[in-house]
């Protein structure tokens, strides 16, 4: 009797999520002084770009003064959670996230920015608004 054949593979999952995004806001808040907040968008007149797939993601940052800055790494979807593990690091960054549409929002209580420009990130709080591109 033949061997019964394997079951073809399946293409992987796709989320609405995956695709390419453009930041509107991108906004750290002061864990230490909350009145302290830089928006790369709005506030600094940078620019800032996300790709997402189901494996990977692409982070890129371009503030005049600071220069352009990218970060890439596996990517995970679970519930609303994207789990962001940049390559080298030893965990994954955890940040929520929002979809309607076009529009993508994120939000992490646990990140950091560098608000005086000193090359030490302070910890932070995270919210920001990305439209697909």
């Amino acid at each position: 009797m033949p061997a019964a054949a394997a079951p073809p593979r399946s293409a992987p999952a796709t989320h609405p999520v995956f695709g390419g995004w453009s930041a509107t806001r991108w906004q750290y808040t002061s864990a230490a002084s909350p009145q302290r907040v830089a928006d790369v968008v709005c506030d600094l007149g940078g620019s800032v770009t996300l790709s997402l797939t189901a494996t990977a993601f692409i982070l890129a940052i371009d503030v005049a003064g600071r220069g352009i800055h990218s970060v890439s790494g596996a990517c995970e979807v679970h519930g609303d959670e994207l789990l962001l593990r940049s390559d080298g690091a030893d965990g994954p960054e955890r940040v929520r996230f929002r979809q309607n549409g076009d529009t993508l929002s994120l939000q992490s209580d646990v990140s950091g920015w560098d608000f005086d420009n000193s090359g030490e990130d302070q910890a932070a709080a995270f919210v920001a608004v990305l439209v697909r591109l």
